[in-house]
């Protein structure tokens, strides 16, 4: 017979089976004793630094607002009572300047960084890799003796920016807790800064994809509808002919017919043959219209008239040009611009009343020509604000001009469109 013993005797784990030993003197010399447990207790508790790193990380991963993660990284640094006003400032590559994260950053903190960025004082902390501690004030101003922290922020190998915040050392041992504390909070919240930002950029490229897909889609509208336009004004053309040969023949053959009436006849043909002649004119273009030249505007807001003119008689409404002389060209092409007044009339004019008017003016002043269009009648700016389309592509168009427009109705002054070209463009980024 085989007898099988059980082994029930228990082993403790190997962290646990580790004991806290503290020096002690004794009459012997000195020993080493094990440390009570309530004296280590502190560095499991709530406001042990392990567990404000977890604590924080918690709530950052929480927040979706990045003024909210700047907010709660401030905060979590002002605990550490040695530091004041910590700012986040990231480096723009193309334009090697700096701009701070938080919106509520006070002037003289962004301005003293921006200083020492020009003067290359935050090109070299970059270069030595490490923390550096420079006088923030000077002898005329209230923070004589304080200093400013500087930490260089790096991600994926390339210097993104830096991190100030206004401290009384004047000097700091990198291994010390203060250090690693906010460094490794600002590892931890630049991670999510990033993903942030990289959110907010892939939102807003999307968004633009989503213009740039309806201007597209509106594009080829108004392509086949210039194609369906120019074949019916083809065939529009053979019965004009037909009405006008048939006045002339009935002139001679009838000599008794009033002759007046045969005139109106043949007045409003080519009434009606001017319109299709301006609409053959705006609906087909060549390369040679997209090129950019100097334009004069008013030359193209009174064709723009002569091509709203018809529809503005057919609503009993009246149009007023009230156009500033010997005004300089802006750098577009005709088509461009007809583009811009066409959509800037097309999102008010559909919303008002039969009657009234339009008032068309154009302005220089201050290095941009000025162009409003005055409807007399007022309108609902929440209707306006819900033609999307309208307004992306309103927006692109002057966006290409870097110019502004700005849509305003009032009951005393009526609807008003205001578009504003510069003739100096801003240095693109």
């Amino acid at each position: 017979m085989r007898v099988i013993k059980e082994n029930n005797q228990d082993f403790h784990s190997f962290t646990l089976s580790l004991k806290q030993l503290e020096r002690s003197s004794s009459a012997k010399g000195t020993v080493f004793i094990e440390k009570a447990e309530e004296n280590y207790s502190a560095a499991k508790g709530k406001d042990s630094p392990l567990n404000k790193i977890l604590s924080f990380t918690e709530r950052i991963n929480s927040h979706t607002n990045l003024q909210d993660i700047i907010s709660d990284f401030k905060n979590e640094v002002r605990s550490l009572t040695f530091f004041n006003e910590p700012e986040i400032f990231l480096i723009n590559e193309k334009t090697s300047n700096c701009f701070p994260l938080n919106t509520n950053c006070k002037e003289n903190i962004s301005l003293f960084v921006r200083r020492n960025l020009s003067a290359g004082v935050i090109d070299w902390i970059a270069e030595t890799g490490s923390f550096k501690i420079i006088p923030y004030g000077n002898y005329n101003s209230l923070s004589f003796g304080l200093n400013c922290l500087i930490i260089p922020i790096f991600s994926g190998g390339k210097f993104r920016g830096v991190l100030s915040t206004i401290t009384s050392f004047t000097e700091i041992d990198k291994n010390s807790f203060e250090i690693q504390f906010i460094t490794t909070l600002l590892n931890i919240v630049f991670s999510k800064i990033q993903y942030e930002l990289t959110k907010n950029e892939l939102n807003s490229v999307y968004s633009e994809l989503q213009s740039v897909q309806s201007k597209l889609e509106n594009d080829y509208k108004l392509a086949a509808l210039g194609e369906l336009t120019y074949r019916s004004i083809e065939e529009i053309s053979s019965p004009i002919q037909v009405i006008l040969s048939y006045a002339d023949l009935l002139k001679r053959e009838y000599p008794d017919i009033d002759e007046e009436m045969t005139d109106l006849i043949k007045k409003k043909v080519y009434d009606i043959k001017s319109i299709l002649e301006r609409l053959v004119k705006f609906i087909t273009t060549d390369d040679k219209a997209k090129k950019v030249v100097p334009c004069s505007v008013n030359e193209v807001i009174e064709d723009f008239r002569k091509l709203i003119e018809p529809a503005l008689n057919a609503e009993n409404c009246e149009c007023v040009l009230d156009l500033e002389e010997n005004m300089p060209s802006i750098l577009s092409n005709k088509n461009y611009l007809n583009q811009i007044f066409i959509n800037g009339f097309s999102l008010i004019n559909p919303l008002t009343e039969p009657g009234g008017g339009v008032i068309i003016q154009s302005r220089y002043s201050k290095q941009r020509i000025i162009v409003k269009m005055l409807f007399t009648k007022t309108v609902d700016l929440n209707k306006i604000n819900e033609q999307e389309v309208g307004l992306n592509i309103l927006k692109s168009l002057m966006d290409k001009h870097e110019g502004e427009f700005l849509v305003n109705s009032d009951e005393t002054s009526g609807s008003t469109i205001t578009f504003s070209f510069p003739l100096i463009k801003k240095v693109r980024e």
